[in-house]
């Protein structure tokens, strides 16, 4: 499985911007609207290990983007304690709580593991459909 983007990013807020423009520059391998989707999930992930994993200034916030020929395979991993996800529609009124939900919207397949860090992973399809 070949990989295609990895970095460790600290846990500021401008990590999921930095982030996104990473995305930018696989985009000469995928669709338009893969790379959307992929800018949009790893924003909502990496805002997510940002605002949720209680990290220190010199912990990191890994993503690892992986092509696995007919799918891309994502995985953001924090070394926070971790969470069990809940998969229930968010409050339209609220501006918090969208991360996951749009993931799981989005994502083909989608989920999570830890042991002494927490990783969230998704996969997309290369072609979209």
């Amino acid at each position: 499985m070949p990989i295609k983007l990895e970095l460790k990013l600290p846990p500021r807020a401008e990590a999921a911007a930095y982030a996104r423009r990473s995305i930018d520059d696989l985009g000469r391998d995928l669709e338009p609207e893969v790379v959307d989707s992929l800018r949009l999930l790893v924003s909502e992930l990496v805002t997510n290990s940002v605002r949720h994993a209680d990290l220190s200034a010199s912990d990191r916030i890994h993503l690892r983007l992986a092509d696995r020929g007919d799918r891309i395979r994502v995985e953001v991993t924090d070394p926070g304690e971790g969470f069990e996800p809940r998969r229930t529609e968010p409050d339209p009124e609220s501006p918090a709580g969208w991360g996951l939900y749009l993931v799981d919207r989005i994502a083909d397949r989608w989920g999570t593991s830890g042991d002494a860090a927490t990783t969230v992973w998704f996969e997309l399809p290369r072609q979209s459909s």
